[in-house]
């Protein structure tokens, strides 16, 4: 008697097992269907067809031109962007090209943003050094900057001393900067009011 309680105790405790292991796959494809959904809620299935095919488009490009591979993809996206117009408009009258500019953009967007945001904060470095050199307020300031702008310029004068043609653009962004240096000092000493000079003295 006790054999036949503890068989069907095991068969009892099998189904349990399997009623669990049911259970949790169900658990877990509910869980990868909402995973899905709002996949493809932030990023609609357009942007991502458009993305795989542009990434293997890239592969060919890259083989071609591997020193450029942002100018790449964004040659596939655009290309795969007007294919798709052009085949849309073969399989249909109406084109919804708000819906190709939307998902061209949401890849070229991001690929972008870094570097326009490098390039605007090198843009802007540049204009406030520019005006720090042209206007300065201290002489102290001024003249450490023209000592600076003088030793950048000649230890690249002497680093490109056998090869000024092949660098002369480089050395005539330094002579610039110089210039720039220079014209802030001259426009301090034609100050009619007292030039400030920082006071050594001064911890602030």
């Amino acid at each position: 008697m006790s054999a036949i309680t503890d068989f069907f105790q095991k068969i009892q405790n099998q189904i349990l097992e399997i009623q669990t292991t049911i259970n949790q796959i169900k658990t877990s494809w509910e869980n990868l269907q909402k995973f899905w959904d709002l996949f493809f809620t932030l990023v609609p299935w357009e942007v991502l067809l458009l993305l795989i095919f542009s990434v293997i488009l890239l592969s060919i490009f890259n083989s071609v031109s591997p020193k450029t591979p942002k100018a790449n993809l964004t040659v596939s996206v655009l290309l795969l962007s007007a294919l798709w117009i052009y085949f849309w408009g073969l399989f249909s009258k109406e084109i919804s090209y708000g819906k190709v500019i939307f998902s061209s953009l949401y890849i070229l967007l991001p690929l972008h943003a870094i570097g326009l945001g490098q390039w605007i904060y090198g843009w802007g470095k540049q204009i406030y050094w520019k005006k720090r050199r042209i206007a300065p307020v201290l002489w102290d300031s001024a003249l450490h900057q023209l000592s600076l702008d003088y030793h950048q310029w000649v230890g690249k004068a002497h680093l490109y001393h056998d090869k000024i043609q092949e660098n002369r653009g480089s050395l005539l962004e330094e002579l610039d900067r110089l210039d720039q240096s220079l014209k802030g000092i001259r426009s301090l000493l034609l100050q009619e009011k007292p030039m400030q000079i920082k006071n050594p003295d001064d911890t602030n």
